[in-house]
């Protein structure tokens, strides 16, 4: 299986990416935010059941949203109360990567606002409400936190004591792994803002976090 999250900036102005993610990396569960529409990305003559794959919400006063796209099963939206538009949930069935899993997994899309107070309060008010949706079910949850997601103890752009509290309540209350991480065992974070011109200091704001391999093996 291949997740991927991809902030696409204002749209997507070449509606381009979410093919090249599908087609091009092969990716099965696709995680965007400030995207247009599936139908303004994904062809309808290769791509005739998009719609029935796909959760998307605009953002309010905008023409664009965040989405969940599954490549193969069912998607059915969910709701999540006061974030329309940031953060967009999905209920996913029957999808090929979920052979031998029995229940729908939930998964959610997020893009942090700041609505005039940190994004810290705002990621930790989405999580809230993400809580309360799953009340103990299996979550997939993936986006532009706006803050950083990832930790690496050194001296450039030092983690916060807030986002590292993030950073745990992801695994500890949600039980979830940081897949860039998990990938990247021991590396220096990469530079995911990609509007910022100074690519020597890394912002890492963009993350993944997924079930541990035991868990989706029990599901």
């Amino acid at each position: 299986m291949k997740l991927a999250t991809y902030n696409i900036l204002k749209g997507g102005s070449q509606r381009v990416h979410w093919v090249r993610m599908v087609e091009d990396f092969g990716v099965d569960l696709l995680l965007v935010q400030e995207s247009y529409p599936h139908h303004e990305h994904l062809p309808p003559l290769m791509y005739p059941d998009a719609g029935g794959r796909c959760a998307w919400e605009m953002v309010e006063q905008n023409r664009w949203g965040s989405a969940v796209y599954s490549r193969t099963g069912s998607v059915k939206p969910v709701p999540v109360p006061g974030f329309t538009g940031w953060v967009v949930g999905a209920e996913i069935s029957r999808a090929s990567w979920q052979a031998g899993v029995a229940d729908p997994l939930l998964v959610f899309s997020v893009h942090a606002p700041s609505r005039k107070e940190s994004y810290q309060r705002q990621v930790n008010k989405l999580l809230d409400e993400i809580g309360k949706i799953a009340r103990g079910r299996e979550v997939v949850i993936g986006g532009d936190f706006n803050l950083t997601v990832s930790h690496w103890p050194g001296p450039e752009r030092p983690t916060g004591k807030q986002d590292l509290a993030i950073q745990a309540r992801l695994a500890e209350e949600f039980g979830l792994l940081n897949c860039w991480q998990a990938a990247n065992p021991d590396q220096p974070l990469c530079q995911t803002l990609r509007w910022t011109n100074d690519r020597s200091i890394p912002y890492h704001c963009d993350g993944l976090f997924d079930l541990p391999r035991e868990r989706w093996a029990r599901s």
